[in-house]
């Protein structure tokens, strides 16, 4: 399998992106908020807010996200990030797996529960249901990580409506 080029997103994507953000934002949400959710970190070095919409499966207590978009290096140990998840503001704490051995038994999961990522990602299942580890090799190597989120049970607002003492 081929692994994606990381490329900018195009304009047709940004507004497709925009328009599942204001469905997972709606009443609405409920189409989408089964596999998807909102993220919002923060540029390292412009200090910049990025939200962007993506794919999620749950395993133990976590949310599993397998991505090659950049957005993930501006993560940092400690500092949580904000998402909507299920129609809720929520902060959660965010750990990168770049890892191969930990990587292949959550993309294992990820596979499972989200098996179009794996097309994207440029990963395939081997008939065990585990990830081709060439392919893992191959997109780790790109840039691809699982990022695991841990949300934390209280909501909380988006922190750009919160107040500088909060």
């Amino acid at each position: 399998m081929s692994t994606p080029v990381q490329r900018r997103p195009s304009r047709t994507q940004r507004s497709g992106d925009a328009l599942v953000r204001a469905l997972l934002r709606s009443p609405l949400h409920r189409l989408l908020s089964g596999r998807l959710l909102i993220i919002t970190v923060t540029g390292r070095k412009t200090g910049r807010r990025y939200t962007l919409p993506v794919g999620y499966v749950e395993h133990d207590g976590a949310l599993l996200i397998g991505t090659a978009g950049t957005w993930r290096r501006n993560l940092r140990p400690g500092e949580p990030v904000d998402i909507r998840f299920r129609g809720h503001d929520r902060q959660a704490e965010a750990d990168v797996v770049t890892d191969e051995e930990e990587a292949a038994d959550l993309y294992r999961v990820i596979l499972r529960g989200n098996p179009v990522h794996g097309r994207f990602a440029g990963i395939g299942v081997e008939p065990d249901g585990s990830p081709d580890r060439a392919d893992l090799r191959r997109a780790l190597a790109a840039g691809t990580a699982v990022v695991r989120l841990r949300p934390s049970a209280r909501h909380h607002p988006p922190r750009s409506a919160r107040s500088a003492d909060s």
